[in-house]
């Protein structure tokens, strides 16, 4: 793996050090370049403003995201507890066999 790495975002160079692979670094840009491109369509917007309101964008998803899993991980705490205590009145019902 290269540790210095040229990417282009913005008409602007960048070299990155990073133990990514090139590969790996260009998909990052590639999703960058996307949402950047998103947030201007059909907008005039400078490229600080494009880029804090894309960071915004990103920001909220990704916080999205979070609460989303947590929920997720939460319904399966509560299914597992369900079974256990299924599982333990089963055992407690058989107990007398």
């Amino acid at each position: 793996m290269n540790p210095n790495v040229q990417i282009n975002i913005l008409g602007r160079e960048y070299n990155l050090k990073s133990h990514e692979s090139e590969a790996q670094i260009q998909r990052v840009v590639g999703f960058i370049e996307e949402k950047l491109a998103e947030t201007a369509s059909g907008r005039s917007v400078d490229t600080r403003d494009l880029t804090v309101l894309t960071l915004l964008n990103l920001a909220g998803q990704y916080l999205q995201l979070l609460d989303q899993q947590s929920q997720g991980l939460e319904q399966q705490g509560e299914r597992l507890q369900k079974l256990v205590e299924s599982l333990e009145r089963a055992v407690t019902d058989n107990s007398g066999c």
